[in-house]
């Protein structure tokens, strides 16, 4: 893992931590429209789609709310 991906990860940790505190308090329909609105949610999509080996491991702490991405090969 070179230091901008170890960098990605630290910074995708950080941002599921502060999403999982705000998601335990939202209804799914609000976990939702969260995922759809929210910048937060938008930049752990951009990370998550950039490193799609998280992907696994992140799912676990919120679940999934947020879409797997696609293979580049589609």
């Amino acid at each position: 893992m070179n230091e901008n991906e170890h960098l990605d990860r630290l910074h995708l940790t950080d941002l599921l931590q502060q999403a999982k505190r705000l998601l335990t308090l939202m209804s799914p329909i609000q976990q939702k429209r969260w995922v759809a609105d929210s910048p937060l949610a938008q930049e752990i999509s951009v990370l998550l789609a950039k490193h799609a080996e998280y992907c696994a491991e992140f799912r676990s702490l919120v679940g999934g709310l947020f879409p797997e991405p696609k293979s580049e090969s589609a």
